[in-house]
């Protein structure tokens, strides 16, 4: 039951902070140019990416750290990470101002406007990735309802506030996301208080940085391999096929955002309990057959979403969009196709994760991008935007064979 209950709040809480950004890509897909919609969607993919590589090398240790080895000083432990989100972020901002200056003078201006808004925009957004995990190694995920409650209303705010002006664009848009983060995260530190000063005890930067560099080491390539094996495909699509294209994707892709939801709520949770799991010395057959269970139960959820979302897929698309997306409408099984896929691959991770299995989960996500830099570009041309989402699907079928596989191989260890 207390699982069940961990599991409702983190639920509401995803759906909460997924809604936010869920309003702002229906309504830029609806009242943008498709090109600046879809330089608003290369962006999003670039933040993915460094998103993954702050929660690999932040966030997700503190879920494994937090509810073991700090977790008697974890006021103390969170305040060293909190000064380590500022460093890696002023990092990040001053990459992609870089990036943005740039493109604006060789590539598209809409992209370097998207690109501009995510440098201002990308250290808020990511210190609410983390101080929304927070509550979660306390267990009280209902403090995360609370921000992204919060975060939620000043996005709509925002919107309305930028509509009423006609000011809404995908620079604005990013920048109204990172101001609803920095709204947000206020409010979560008043919660989870970090001690951000005064390190003279158990545990200090240097034992927090050698845990962190040991566990994030193989989570970074991870993470890389992982966001390549899915998101990198909005890099590509936009250099062959163009930033319409990407709009096409992008906007299919919002159908699958409650997916997103779903599995990222659960993942709240799932890790943490793994752990757990884990950490009682659970036996790995048992481990298997629990996480096998899930998978099947997860995957197959989301396969059947999938379908019945195919089924109207035409009436949804234009009902959303109007006659924009239309013709993409075999795009929609695709991606239902390749979320089932990732969602029962992500539970066999994710025990490879509570295992300290952080490189086998490379060699997951690797041979995944592996495929896609061998299958996208010559589907592309064969297939245009349909085919790019077909090499996805055949990255996550492979990523799901090798976790399966390499969880059964942990398990008879």
């Amino acid at each position: 039951m207390a699982w069940a209950g961990r599991g409702f709040w983190a639920f509401l809480d995803q759906g909460l902070f997924s809604g936010a950004n869920f309003l702002i890509n229906i309504l830029l897909a609806r009242w943008l140019p498709p090109e600046e919609y879809g330089a608003f969607a290369v962006a999003l993919s670039v933040f993915y990416l460094l998103a993954g590589l702050h929660t690999a090398v932040l966030t997700e240790p503190m879920v494994v750290f937090g509810v073991g080895k700090y977790r008697e000083r974890f006021r103390e432990y969170l305040g060293i990470l909190f000064w380590g989100h500022w460093a890696i972020s002023l990092i990040i901002s001053l990459l992609l101002g870089i990036a943005a200056f740039v493109t604006s003078r060789l590539g598209p201006l809409p992209t370097a406007q998207a690109l501009a808004g995510l440098a201002i925009a990308s250290p808020f957004l990511l210190l609410l990735w983390l101080t929304r995990r927070a509550p979660y190694v306390e267990m009280r995920p209902q403090w995360a309802v609370v921000g992204s409650g919060v975060n939620l209303l000043v996005t709509l705010g925002g919107l309305f506030l930028l509509w009423r002006l006609g000011l809404l664009s995908s620079l604005t848009g990013l920048v109204l996301l990172g101001s609803a983060g920095a709204v947000a995260s206020f409010v979560l530190l008043l919660h989870i208080r970090p001690r951000v000063v005064g390190f003279v005890k158990n545990p200090t930067p240097g034992m927090v940085l050698a845990d962190h560099r040991s566990y994030g080491g193989w989570n970074v390539l991870a993470f890389v391999a992982y966001w390549a094996s899915g998101q990198i495909i909005m890099l590509l699509i936009p250099i062959f096929l163009g930033l319409a294209a990407s709009a096409a994707v992008a906007a299919v892709w919002n159908l699958y955002r409650p997916v997103s939801l779903f599995m990222q709520s659960l993942g709240l949770v799932i890790l943490p309990t793994f752990s757990r799991w884990v950490d009682q010395g659970v036996p790995g057959p048992e481990l298997r057959r629990r996480v096998t269970r899930l998978a099947l139960l997860l995957g197959g959820t989301v396969g059947l979403y999938g379908f019945v979302l195919t089924l109207g897929a035409e009436p949804v698309l234009h009902l959303l969009y109007g006659e924009k997306y239309n013709e993409h409408w075999m795009l929609v099984g695709l991606f239902g196709a390749s979320s089932a896929a990732s969602v029962a691959t992500g539970i066999f991770v994710s025990l490879l994760k509570a295992r300290g299995e952080t490189r086998a989960v490379s060699a997951v996500w690797a041979m995944s991008a592996v495929l896609i830099a061998v299958l996208s570009v010559p589907l592309m041309y064969l297939a245009g935007v349909e085919g790019a989402i077909v090499a996805v699907l055949c990255s996550y079928l492979s990523a799901f064979w090798i976790a399966q596989r390499r969880v059964g191989g942990v398990d008879d260890d």
